[in-house]
Order: structure tokens, then sequence, then C-alpha cells
């Protein structure tokens, strides 16, 4: 891992609604990340490049949380049917990025699970870096393991852990006490995806059983594309188009439509669809 690292007092502290990953998105701890996927599709390098700030006021992150959730209206939902889920780490990979935090990864998830309603939530692409044993807690905090076809992560993020090693890694976790969920994000709809996808899901099944899911498309932006490799760029380009003057690029709708449909259509063949927590 190589990079500017900063250490500082954040002002952005601000907890966001949201209705995918969890029912809102608290402030950073770390904004950054030096995980293999960043160069290609990560919008960390489109923002921020190569730098990660390390948020040092972790009580007040924490408290901008309590204090959103006290205007929040928990009912059940497909984040939780009980807790109010905290995504804790939407802009890193916590469990790559957790030696550079300021309090330790396991104190922090205490603050979530010494709450009476919250609980916490993170992604991450490298489940063997963690370690933390939490049977003990009251609550079990959420992993969602990030995996995708090899082929694509040949391509896309070649310096990660070989998918094929991170899928063994969900029946791990779950011993040590965690609820892990699976992430296939991003979906990229390529040539051969659906082959590729079949290949995945066979072996999901065959080694890790049936988890819940979220599935998330590729968004990309223009500027990035241009600093990604040609086999990545004939990866990701399919009918993909700028959508805005800001240079986002996304499916377009109707395309993307049918090919979430015919994503179902295949996850269907290995899971029931109801496994998939949302799909966008």
């Amino acid at each position: 891992m190589s990079g500017v690292i900063k250490h500082q007092v954040t002002k952005t502290l601000v907890t966001k609604d949201n209705n995918n990953s969890a029912n809102c998105i608290a402030p950073n701890l770390i904004y950054g990340c030096f995980g293999g996927c960043v160069d290609n599709y990560c919008n960390m390098s489109r923002y921020n490049g190569h730098r990660v700030f390390v948020n040092e006021n972790v009580d007040d992150i924490f408290n901008s949380v309590v204090e959103w959730e006290k205007s929040f209206t928990k009912i059940p939902d497909q984040q939780d049917p009980v807790h109010t889920m905290v995504d804790i780490a939407c802009n890193t990979d916590l469990v790559l990025m957790q030696k550079f935090l300021s309090e330790p990864l396991i104190d922090y998830l205490k603050r979530y699970d010494n709450h009476p309603t919250l609980n916490s939530t993170m992604a991450t692409k490298y489940p063997s870096l963690l370690k933390l044993d939490v049977k003990k807690f009251n609550k079990k905090p959420r992993v969602r393991v990030s995996l995708m076809p090899q082929r694509f992560a040949n391509v896309l993020e070649p310096k990660m852990q070989k998918v094929a090693k991170r899928i063994p890694e969900i029946n791990r976790l779950k011993d040590l006490g965690w609820e892990v969920h699976v992430n296939y994000s991003p979906l990229v709809f390529y040539k051969k995806w659906k082959e590729d996808y079949n290949e995945l899901f066979k072996m999901v099944k065959d080694i890790a059983g049936v988890n819940k899911c979220e599935v998330i498309a590729l968004t990309n932006h223009a500027n990035q594309m241009k600093r990604s490799s040609d086999q990545a760029k004939e990866l990701m380009s399919l009918s993909h188009e700028v959508k805005n003057k800001s240079g986002v690029m996304r499916y377009p709708l109707k395309h993307k439509t049918r090919l979430l449909e015919e994503f179902k259509e295949l996850y269907s063949q290995y899971f029931h669809l109801d496994t998939i927590r949302y799909i966008f």
C-alpha cells in the first residue's frame, strides 16, 4: 500500500440518508483508499487520487449518527427488520485500511453494538484481513464481501485478492460472529458476462451457500476512463454513455433495465430472488 496519508479533524460531520446498503451513511473515519481497484473504476481515484485522509474526531463522527437517528423512524426494511443500519465505510475499505484508524476498528464497532438500535455495515474486497472475533457482541455487525467474475477482476483490479480466495472467507467470518452478505459490485455487462457470472454463482453456492446480497451496476466517469488501460476501457464501455455535463457515465436506462432482468434470471437458477436486498 502506498500513498499520502494525512491525519485531520474533519468538519464534515453530516450523516446522510441512504436506502440501499444501509439506512444512513456515517461521516468518514477514513476518506480514501489504497485498494487495488482504485485506478480503474473506484470513485476515490476520481476525486482523491492516492491521498488518504484519516479523521481523528471519532466521537464527533459517531455522535453525528446518533443525532441523525433521533429524527429517523425505523420500520422493517430490506436493510434490517429491527436495527438502524449504518454504513461506516462508504469512501474506503476499512478492513484494508484499519491499521490507519485513529481508533481500533473493534472499538468503533463496539460503539454501535452498545447502542440500543444502531448497527454497523461495511463492504470489503479483503475479507481475509478481517480477523476480529465478534461472537460476544450483542448484535452481529454486517460485512459485505465484494465479488465479481475473475475474468473481470483480472482486468479492473489485478492487484486484489483473487475472487476464489474471497469466497471461502464468507464462512470463516460467519464463524467469527459476523453477518455476511455478498456485494456483487460493480456489475459490468461485457460480451461474456453471463458465462462468467454463471460460473461465479455456482462457486458461491458450492462453497459459501446462500447469502443475502446487493447488486450495483457500474457507474464511471469520462475522465477516469481516459486513465484506464485499453483492456479495461473495452470491458467497461459496452453501451456506456455520458449522462451529464459532469462526465458521469451510466448504462442507458432501458438497456440497463433489460440487463438487470437478465442478471436476475441467471441468479434465480442458483438462489431465490428474495435474497437480493436491492439491485440497481
